[in-house]
């Protein structure tokens, strides 16, 4: 047996084990609303691969790509032969999907994807690039956020769509992410999730209420505590592209626009979100 060479997306849902803790009681009660809540985050993930789908005689007769998606405890593993055609740019959309699918429930993850050795089956997960996606995600990540080098944007290029140039596979895979100042790239569900909605125009409020409300949330429980002041800065790094989204939507321009379209419910509501206070 050898390695395969393979894009690896290792991703870990943080807070874990705090989520875990509210499932049970003082008194080791079952809690199964919080129970649920786990049980829905779990298939919100494994639908957007369809991992619970029969096989049907249709579905059998489609070719499957190498894609392996496992999850286990806290962490999904995504992983694909590089040679794919566009499936960078596809996985890419799909992790965001996850993402955005997690912030709905109040759950956030953070995440790392690599290029390099990996065999992976439904059996068997194991070789260097899992293991550097997983130190890339303990040590570099840092926030919730998912980051990738700029050589598996490149590495998109190559294996493009039969449609694409290499400079457009690219152009379509850096319209999924953002580049931080540290220079790593994450995959960005703050101003580029809308498109993915499924109501882009009046879901995207709701979206952006969500994420307000889980940053709000979460620095409220760290306010006070000083073992916490890890995961404060976490919810300050959200704080900040949350903000930045705040007055992307509130420009003069984009609100003048909503409003000659006839959309002034939506201008409104737009108008009405307030940013999260710098010293928060």
């Amino acid at each position: 047996m050898n390695y395969e060479n393979r894009v690896t997306a290792y991703i870990d849902i943080l807070g874990f084990k705090d989520i875990l803790a509210n499932t049970v009681g003082k008194k080791d009660e079952d809690n199964p609303e919080k129970i649920n809540e786990i049980f829905s985050a779990y298939k919100a993930i494994r639908d957007v691969w369809d991992l619970d789908e029969k096989e049907t005689t249709f579905r059998k007769s489609i070719p499957r790509n190498s894609k392996q998606i496992t999850t286990f405890s806290d962490c999904v593993v995504i992983s694909f032969q590089a040679n794919e055609k566009s499936e960078i740019f596809y996985t890419l959309l799909e992790i965001k999907w996850m993402i955005m699918r997690l912030i709905y429930r109040g759950i956030l993850c953070r995440g790392a994807i690599t290029y390099g050795k990996l065999i992976h089956t439904d059996q068997v997960l194991f070789g260097p690039a899992l293991a550097e996606a997983y130190i890339l995600e303990s040590k570099a990540a840092l926030y919730p956020r998912v980051i990738l080098h700029r050589d598996i944007i490149e590495l998109a290029g190559q294996f493009r769509s039969s449609h694409h140039t290499s400079e457009e596979e690219q152009e379509y895979v850096e319209g999924l992410l953002e580049k931080d100042s540290d220079g790593m790239y994450y995959v960005d569900y703050f101003a580029k999730a809308q498109s993915e909605l499924d109501d882009p125009q009046y879901g995207f409020p709701d979206y952006i209420d969500k994420i307000g409300n889980t940053i709000r949330k979460g620095l409220m429980s760290t306010s006070r505590n000083i073992y916490k002041s890890d995961i404060k800065v976490k919810y300050r790094w959200m704080k900040e592209r949350y903000n930045n989204l705040i007055e992307n939507v509130q420009n003069k321009k984009f609100i003048k626009l909503l409003k000659d379209n006839g959309e002034f419910e939506l201008a409104e509501t737009y108008m009405s979100f307030k940013k999260i206070n710098p010293s928060a």
